[in-house]
């Protein structure tokens, strides 16, 4: 019961977020495009122990300047069959200017995932201990909720998505950023996932909101 009712909220906040977030664009200081490349593999150990990893690379400039990209792994234990929890590390590299600056990531992460009235509704929410060498660390906290539709589109059975993550810095005590977007799935056989679609990234760099329209392409594989 408790379950069904989180995560009926979630997606109410979900839908909310995603209007209440759009006027911001009209102060944004600048508009960027750019590109999202992702892989994401899942190998379970047994029914109740997992291993998860992601990896990314991103572009910017309209695509000219591969500026970030991280990589890392978590180990996960199913609570049941909607809850899981993750324990992890990664790590990740950025470009400001002309020099790579490298950040080491541990986090802890809550997943939820459950299906209403045939959607399928995702809720992750996961705590960062940045470590930097350049800069202070900070704590950070990320909630994202994804919304994938029961149609189909094509003989490629293609599903619509929508998501939504917010990132919250606790030494600034203030929203960093928020992504929204959406788009297409693809499952072509067991075990695989193809994601296209579209994010607009509202994110700070120190007081100003800046902008950045990205094509995101995502391969999910399960073992």
């Amino acid at each position: 019961m408790f379950d069904k009712l989180y995560l009926k909220i979630s997606s109410s906040l979900l839908l909310i977020l995603a209007v209440s977030v759009l006027p911001l664009t009209v102060s944004a200081e600048s508009r960027d495009s750019g590109l999202s490349w992702n892989l994401l593999l899942k190998s379970k150990i047994n029914d109740d122990w997992f291993v998860l990893s992601r990896s990314n690379i991103a572009s910017r400039n309209d695509n000219s300047d591969y500026f970030f990209g991280y990589t890392g792994v978590s180990l996960g234990y199913q609570l049941d069959k909607i809850w899981s929890l993750r324990l992890g590390y990664r790590y990740a590299a950025i470009k400001p200017q002309n020099n790579w600056l490298k950040e080491n990531r541990p986090f802890l992460e809550a997943f939820a995932s459950t299906k209403l009235n045939d959607y399928k509704l995702t809720s992750r929410s996961r705590l960062e201990w940045r470590k930097f060498d350049y800069r202070e660390n900070d704590i950070r906290l990320r909630q994202e909720f994804t919304l994938e539709a029961p149609m189909q589109f094509t003989e490629l059975e293609l599903k619509p998505y929508l998501e939504e993550e917010i990132f919250y810095s606790n030494n600034h005590q203030r929203i960093e950023a928020n992504w929204l977007g959406g788009g297409l799935a693809w499952r072509p056989e067991k075990g695989v996932k193809l994601k296209l679609g579209y994010r607009w990234n509202h994110f700070r760099l120190g007081n100003k909101w800046h902008n950045r329209d990205v094509i995101v392409i995502g391969l999910n594989l399960f073992y």
